[in-house]
């Protein structure tokens, strides 16, 4: 038979997912009894009671310490973040993916269901939801992605060897149904209808199944694909590198692919279908887990909770005993006092009689009712002890709950609730990482279920609706483009926690209004925004008509209507106009204040020249004088015997010349002697 391996795997698998976590669905099923009231008596204690007369009280205190684990994730408002996580990627698209996550979570109400998946683990230690595929209507191909919870919690059976708290890490997953006989007819007209159990099924699935009934599953696995990759020179990696390309390095890859199909014991329904992602699309939120060796131990806010909440009811149904007994007190009389008078004695404790008529006994004193059961001052105790072993054990105390207690300041309730949140804060932790692993298969799933070329809804962080185009081809004078491509890059995920946007529209509201109050001239400006943050009827109104009269450098032109926006592309070419001429006229300026300093510096350079030039003549003429003076005294000299002195006087006077000449860059003159006498 086709896909008998398949069924044979899945059955064995199913098995040992079962028999593994029985110890912990069982104990799980009792958490969840005693939640909605079920089994906080033992039966044989109960029924003895019941025999006697004796009231069997069910005060169920449980719930509200499971819906103060709840009302964390309220207030925690955990928020999927989309960020770029690659070269490709890019912030405009990463907005895309996360507003079309905001939208797929609003259409599937996330809210409801991340919020009713903890109730679950704090009930009984785990819930779960998951992210499936479905076609938009009746009349299209398209798809779209929803998040669906899973009621049953003891429907879904995991991997053994899965330890994180989402059970990301699981290699399976099992979702079962159980569906009448005669719907699955109607369904699957040609299949046969059996278990998809084995023979040997677990204890507590035995319970489920009837012969009126079929037990069919989702199956989900994860097969590993295998192949080879190549680093380029040039950064590239290429799937199954071969020849004649060079490649730095290679190395083998195992790729993880989801796979789904339901099935019987029998044979499949439907599928096998791949998956796009690479994590099983299904989430546990799971309680507090201890491991011990390889057994795993799982329990919920209440698990300890159960022996408190039995003392409890015993104690109240004790005190309600005690309580009823009181007018119901016997008289203390003779025979003689009611002689002739039983009938008005006997109904004393069913009717308001104003009197009650007794015949007097000279032996005996007159009627008077015995000494009325007292409440134990043990019991009233024990009832205020087991009151405070449910805080205890479940770590939510009188401040969490709105009970009054010893703490009278803001600072030590804010403080003891606090506390309380740490003790429980499991929970809510356990629940953001599961949601963080749903944003990681949204993202992984997006890619592959919104591929064509459509107009999706996308909602910003205001819940702000808006349109936008994905998947669109567009030609240009350089060649094919892509508008709004989710199948290029990788992305990645976070999940933050803070106040909703509500809240923080209530505090900006509150800031815009004070700041304008300190500084009134910054109203003119900002109107539209405070008008906006508003929370009455037609706010959104009041911003856009404020906002249209705003001047053009306030608001962005996309925010703008086509008339205005004319205006302000008008504006802005005129301005670019003036600024090019502007600066065509700075330019010219700078050209002619160029010319002018040229103008100067050349006319200060040939004034330099001609001084030069007129320096050197009047040297010329000074050395000219000097040789002719010194030529006389040499004849006088030589006429009048004092030859010796004047010549060295001469020498001097003309090396004194010859160092001036040196000095000023002319060429020395002619040694002494050389010239005529």
């Amino acid at each position: 038979m086709k896909y008998q391996d398949l069924i044979r795997k899945a059955v064995k698998r199913l098995d040992e997912a079962a028999t593994a976590d029985l110890p912990n669905r069982e104990r799980s099923e009792g958490d969840l009894t005693f939640v909605i009231g079920e089994g906080q008596w033992p039966e044989e204690i109960r029924r003895q009671r019941e025999d006697e007369g004796k009231p069997c009280l069910t005060l169920n205190r449980l719930p509200q310490f499971v819906r103060q684990v709840t009302g964390q994730i309220r207030q925690i408002n955990p928020a999927i973040r989309v960020i770029p996580a690659g070269s490709e990627a890019t912030d405009d698209i990463a907005e895309i993916y996360e507003g079309l996550i905001r939208q797929i979570e609003a259409q599937s109400d996330a809210s409801s269901i991340y919020e009713q998946t903890a109730e679950s683990a704090a009930a009984c230690g785990i819930g779960h939801f998951r992210v499936r595929a479905d076609y938009c209507d009746d009349n299209s191909f398209d798809q779209e992605l929803l998040i669906e919870r899973i009621p049953n919690p003891f429907a879904v059976f995991w991997d053994p060897l899965a330890k994180h708290s989402s059970r990301s890490d699981a290699g399976y997953c099992f979702i079962i149904e159980e569906m009448d006989l005669e719907d699955f007819k109607a369904a699957y007209p040609d299949r046969i209808a059996e278990d998809v159990t084995s023979e040997n099924r677990p204890a507590d699935l035995r319970r489920w199944f009837t012969p009126d009934t079929v037990a069919v599953a989702e199956y989900y696995w994860i097969e590993y694909e295998e192949y080879e990759i190549g680093l380029t020179p040039d950064g590239q990696v290429i799937r199954d590198p071969r020849p004649p390309m060079n490649f730095v390095r290679k190395r083998k890859v195992k790729a993880p692919k989801v796979k789904w199909a339901k099935i019987t014991g029998a044979e499949v329904l439907e599928g096998p279908t791949d998956i796009p992602a690479r994590q099983i699309p299904v989430f546990a939120v799971t309680g507090e887990e201890w491991h011990m060796g390889e057994e795993m131990y799982r329990s919920s806010v209440i698990r300890f909770a159960k022996d408190a909440q039995q003392l409890y009811n015993y104690g109240r149904s004790a005190h309600a005993e005690i309580v009823a007994l009181q007018p119901k007190a016997p008289y203390m009389v003779t025979p003689r006092q009611v002689a002739g008078l039983e009938e008005i004695w006997g109904a004393a404790n069913r009717s308001n009689a104003p009197y009650l008529p007794y015949n007097p006994d000279p032996a005996a004193p007159p009627p008077q009712r015995s000494t009325p059961p007292v409440p134990s001052p043990g019991l009233m105790q024990e009832i205020g002890l087991s009151i405070e072993d449910l805080k205890a054990t479940t770590g939510v105390y009188d401040a969490s709950l709105g009970n009054r207690s010893n703490e009278t300041s803001g600072v030590a309730i804010a403080q003891r609730q606090q506390e309380s949140q740490v003790g429980t804060s499991i929970y809510a932790d356990n629940m953001v990482k599961s949601i963080h692993q749903c944003g990681k298969v949204l993202v992984q799933m997006i890619p592959a279920i919104y591929d064509t070329a459509r107009v999706i809804r996308i909602l910003g962080e205001d819940d702000q609706e808006k349109q936008v185009r994905i998947n669109e081809v567009m030609m240009d004078l350089q060649g094919r483009v892509e508008v709004n491509d989710l199948t290029v890059g990788k992305y990645d995920v976070r999940v933050t926690s803070g106040p909703s946007y509500d809240t923080k529209r209530e505090a900006a509201s509150d800031g815009m209004l004070s700041f304008i109050q300190a500084y009134p001239p910054a109203a003119a400006v900002t109107a539209d925004l405070v008008a906006k943050a508003q929370d009455w009827p037609d706010a959104d109104k009041f911003a856009e008509r404020l906002r249209k009269t705003l001047p053009p450098g306030v608001i962005e032109i996309e925010d703008m209507d086509p008339e205005q926006q004319q205006q302000v592309q008008a504006a802005q070419q005129q301005a670019q106009q003036m600024e090019q001429m502007q600066q065509q006229m700075m330019m010219m300026q700078q050209q002619l204040q160029m010319a002018e300093l040229e103008a100067k510096t050349m006319k200060l350079q040939a004034d330099a020249a001609k001084t030069g030039a007129e320096a050197d003549e009047t040297m010329a003429d000074m050395q000219k004088t000097q040789i002719e003076t010194a030529n006389l005294q040499f004849d006088l000299a030589a006429k009048s015997g004092q030859l010796n002195a004047v010549i060295q006087d001469a020498v001097a006077r003309a090396l004194m010349g010859v160092m001036v000449q040196q000095t000023q860059g002319q060429q020395a003159p002619q040694p002494f002697g050389q010239g005529p006498l």
